[in-house]
């Protein structure tokens, strides 16, 4: 009875001073208001990994406060008036009896955090991946060997077709992600950007060989210089298959840089996107009390 108590005091606590839900379609004009490149902070993102990451969000007072519960509660930097959303995720906590933690806080918003005595350290399973457009264009130099060396591969034994009408293909796309990336992590937040390709105003390509697809990409304009890479999907025929993915994308876009988002630290991943040699990364961090 007294946990029946607990749990009912606690809930009634939550309703009184701030609610935590689920994301809508209808948030996307809140998120429209903070322009960013950061990966995490985009509603796009936010929708794709909803569920994957638990993802909840909260308005008052001039803040977006947004919480993932995948393993333990952690928050993210409060957007709008991040100074109040700190405030009022602190008390929540408080009221909650939750440890206070933020994670992915850009380099920049770092002064705010450090005001309320936060201990900060890198969160490095969150760094964004920023390349730069012209590399991928030739492949040039030695860093570069192995995607030029795997591209004239594939070229030698496969006739593809780069095409650009990512809608006339969203089943088709659909078709494939079942077939070779049909895992709850993949899945779900893939068909939830090819089903919002116009709400997201998603641009993309997709690979056809042989009259069949072998890899789509879809990604967003996040400014004049710079798109973000949502959803990159091979069905790894051929190594070479994803160097001419990104080397026929990066003939098609006229921004300078491409965020291709973190890599969740996930080992292979984080391999796989260092041999494309980032320009920079867009470096992330966690703040918590010891």
């Amino acid at each position: 009875m007294r946990e029946i108590f607990l749990v009912l005091h606690r809930t009634f606590k939550e309703i009184k001073y701030m609610k935590f839900r689920e994301f809508t379609l209808n948030d996307m004009t809140s998120f429209d208001r903070y322009k960013t490149i950061c990966s995490d902070y985009l509603f796009s993102y936010l929708s794709m990994y909803q569920n994957l990451y638990k993802l909840k969000m909260a308005e008052k007072d001039g803040a977006i406060m947004i919480c993932s519960d995948m393993t333990t509660t952690n928050f993210f930097m409060p957007l709008g008036d991040t100074k109040q959303g700190i405030k009022l995720v602190l008390k929540y906590c408080k009221e909650n009896n939750i440890n206070p933690v933020f994670s992915k806080i850009p380099e920049n918003s770092l002064d705010v955090f450090k005001a309320f005595n936060f201990h900060i350290e890198k969160d490095r399973d969150s760094f964004d991946y920023i390349f730069k457009n012209a590399d991928f264009l030739e492949y040039k130099g030695k860093e570069f060997r192995n995607q030029r060396n795997n591209l004239y591969s594939y070229l030698k034994t496969s006739t593809p077709v780069f095409e650009t009408n990512i809608k006339a293909y969203r089943d088709r796309c659909k078709e494939f992600t079942l077939k070779y990336h049909n895992s709850l992590q993949k899945l779900e937040p893939t068909f939830k950007m090819l089903d919002n390709i116009e709400l997201f105003d998603l641009k993309g390509g997709v690979v056809v060989n042989g009259g069949e697809v072998s890899a789509f990409c879809l990604y967003e304009k996040l400014s004049d210089e710079m798109i973000i890479s949502h959803v990159e999907l091979t069905d790894n025929s051929h190594r070479g298959i994803h160097a001419y993915l990104v080397n026929e994308l990066a003939k098609t876009i006229s921004e300078k840089y491409i965020n291709k988002e973190d890599d969740m630290g996930i080992p292979g991943l984080r391999r796989f996107k260092e041999t494309y040699n980032p320009h920079h990364m867009l470096k992330k961090y966690r703040a918590y009390y010891k």
